[in-house]
């Protein structure tokens, strides 16, 4: 008997407090019960004079009308009070009480993020990061439909973050939904066939972050394939060598469904530094590596300094050095330098070596030991003939802590300099660290004029105070001292766009002898972009590599003069070309690529087989400009450089009228 009751206590335990669905039924199946024995009884004491006579809604009026009257004497209304009771408990009470409970559970549920919508044409956001808040932000400002944000982390407490710096129209297009992105049935429910843009940024903290990506970006194609639709989904990878591996490893099982934009933090920080000069729409600005236009006959250099050889003081460096091309190399053979100090140098070259291996073969780049007593001598400009390489970037590697006295020495030597722009970026892992060592350099750094750039999480209140301008005359220290790195605001959805890259892809796939590209049609530029992507091999490289030529494209703009649609002359479009493939040999290089030796060129050469070394990771063209000659399209491979030189004006008109339309 007790074990009978148990059981029945279990059962009506579970639908109790099951789901709306399981609450209701057990409601409605104990009312039905109940009144069916009710109105048993009434049919033996009175016999119905058929099946819905006056007995009948008189029940039914009592047990639903608590407290409804009857004229009825003796036994009837004692059936009359059960009945009042039972509807007392079950429908004033319990039917009550199920409701609540039902409103109550469903607001829980939707501050869980347990609830899920019939989303359409939104966007959506997997992962909860620090730089949720400047995407969200800018999503709303330049797009009309909902955001949908899912993470495995508390809906409540990501809601609270969150909210507490988005203004209020932003935070009412935001959906906060719990799910896990390595699931494929949370991941459908996001509806992502439905959506026009995927961010895939992950949890914040993860060890194993990129991986857990990848197996997202699967999930997503998954979804997408029966649908036969395309969608763009940027993807942040956590740690550089990952990223730099997606940016070459092709992708073909995903490409006929997602448009892969890979991107990284430090990465991004570098480029907004260095290319686009500016964070969060102009509210912190940076100088460009060349404050000046280098031109041809310029005897000016950049030499960037970077304090840390950290992920991001690598990035920086990296990119600088991807940028950093200029015509009074071609004329004069000034090179770029890239200095890298850490105290830790030794160890940190090593693992540089192992990964750009390639790179470091072909640049000329020396290493000192601060503590070894070796003397300061630009030991690229010592090398032999033989040893000088012909790419226009060098790299210098000191083993020292910042404040060593010999650092600080040879810091006042190189911002003494006047034939060169000095750039110095403390990028230091921890922010305490890096603001002391950016705010403690020798006075003359400042005064030089050089610009320093000091790695912060969240917060620049402090360097914002020091660097802000009162008045012409007043002496400030710290006037180009900028910060960098921060968390928020860091991801612009105007360099996601890929307009410029678009454009440049457009010039390589119509370029000829005989042709050069000045018309730029939106509507033929995005087609001829995502469809010829599906095609390609190697896609993913080939769209890092038309990524890195439109982000040189300022620096030739400033070092040449070029104007949007003003037509370049012969010595501009020369000078341009040569630009161009000294940074295209530094890409290739920094990529992986390396020249081939003699036997391979003898055989490249012979058997017209440059598509099967380049398969490879061995690339023909990896040499001076001078030794260029024709690809297995009869092609003069100088055509290339020079057509896109030419194409430039006319890419930056249409370019200017694309983005004010966007």
């Amino acid at each position: 008997m007790k074990r009978a009751l148990d059981k029945l206590f279990r059962a009506i335990d579970r639908a109790i407090s099951g789901t709306v669905g399981r609450q209701l039924l057990f409601f409605a199946g104990t009312a039905i019960a109940v009144f069916a024995v009710l109105l048993g009884v009434s049919s033996l004491l009175y016999p119905p004079e058929g099946p819905f006579d006056g007995r009948f809604w008189t029940l039914v009026i009592n047990f639903i009308d608590v407290g409804g009257f009857d004229e009825t004497a003796g036994v009837g209304r004692v059936l009359i009070l059960i009945t009042n009771i039972f509807g007392m408990v079950l429908l004033t009470g319990m039917l009550v009480s199920v409701l609540t409970n039902i409103i109550e559970r469903r607001i829980d549920r939707v501050k869980d993020g347990e609830v899920y919508y019939r989303f359409k044409d939104h966007v959506v956001i997997i992962g909860f990061d620090p730089m949720c808040e400047g995407l969200i932000q800018s999503l709303a400002e330049k797009q009309t439909g909902d955001i949908v944000l899912q993470t495995v982390r508390e809906a409540a407490g990501v809601r609270h973050e969150l909210f507490s710096n988005l203004n209020k129209d932003a935070a009412k297009r935001v959906t906060i939904v719990s799910g896990n992105r390595t699931s494929p049935e949370d991941m459908d429910r996001l509806r992502i066939a439905d959506c026009t843009t995927v961010f895939l940024l992950g949890e914040s903290g993860e060890e194993d972050r990129d991986s857990q990506n990848i197996e997202c970006l699967t999930i997503i194609n998954g979804i997408l394939a029966p649908e036969g639709k395309t969608i763009r989904c940027h993807v942040l990878f956590d740690r550089q060598a990952t990223f730099a591996s997606f940016q070459q490893q092709d992708l073909p099982e995903i490409r006929e469904h997602i448009d892969f934009v890979p991107f990284n933090f430090c990465e991004l920080w570098a480029q907004k530094v260095f290319v686009d000069q500016s964070y969060h729409g102009g509210e912190v600005r940076y100088l460009p590596l060349d404050r000046d236009p280098i031109t041809a006959d310029s005897d000016k250099k950049v030499h960037l300094l970077v304090l840390g050889m950290t992920n991001m003081g690598i990035a920086l460096a990296l990119q600088a050095a991807h940028i950093c091309h200029f015509p009074n190399y071609v004329t004069k053979g000034i090179k770029t330098t890239i200095t890298l100090i850490d105290e830790h140098a030794d160890r940190e070259l090593d693992f540089l070596k192992g990964r750009l291996g390639s790179f470091m073969d072909k640049v000329n780049w020396w290493y000192r030991d601060i503590d070894e007593g070796v003397e300061d001598e630009n030991l690229s400009y010592a090398v032999t003939k033989e040893q000088y390489q012909f790419t226009d970037v060098e790299f210098e590697f000191i083993k020292a802590r910042f404040e060593q006295e010999e650092v600080q020495k040879y810091l006042v030597k190189l911002s003494a300099k006047k034939d060169t722009f000095l750039t110095i970026a403390a990028a230091a892992a921890e922010t305490p660290a890096a603001l002391a060592c950016g705010l403690y350099l020798p006075r003359e750094v400042y005064d030089s004029g050089a610009q320093v750039l000091i790695r912060q999480s969240l917060s620049y209140g402090t360097i914002a105070m020091l660097s802000k301008h009162r008045s012409e005359t007043e002496y400030r220290k710290y006037k180009n001292v900028k910060p960098f790195g921060m968390l928020q605001n860091c991801y612009d959805l105007e360099r996601a766009d890929d307009l410029l890259p678009m454009m440049v892809k457009y010039t390589y796939d119509n370029t000829s002898n005989e042709s050069i590209v000045k018309e730029f049609p939106a509507d033929v530029i995005r087609r001829n972009w995502m469809e010829n992507w599906k095609a390609a091999d190697n896609v993913s490289a080939l769209k890092a590599s038309n990524r890195y030529c439109a982000n040189f494209i300022p620096v030739k703009q400033r070092s040449l003069g070029i104007q949007p649609g003003v037509e370049l002359d012969e010595q501009q479009i020369e000078l341009a070309a040569r630009m161009e493939h000294n940074r295209w040999v530094t890409e290739k290089l920094l990529v992986g690529f390396r020249a081939p030796s003699a036997e391979e060129a003898a055989g490249i050469a012979a058997d017209k087989k440059r598509e099967y070394y380049k398969a490879r990771l061995i690339h023909e063209d990896i040499k001076g400009y001078g030794d260029l000659g024709e690809d297995d399209k009869k092609i003069d491979v100088k055509l290339y450089d020079i057509n896109i030189s030419r194409a430039l004006p006319y890419m930056l008109r249409e370019y200017q009228g694309m983005a004010q339309k966007e």
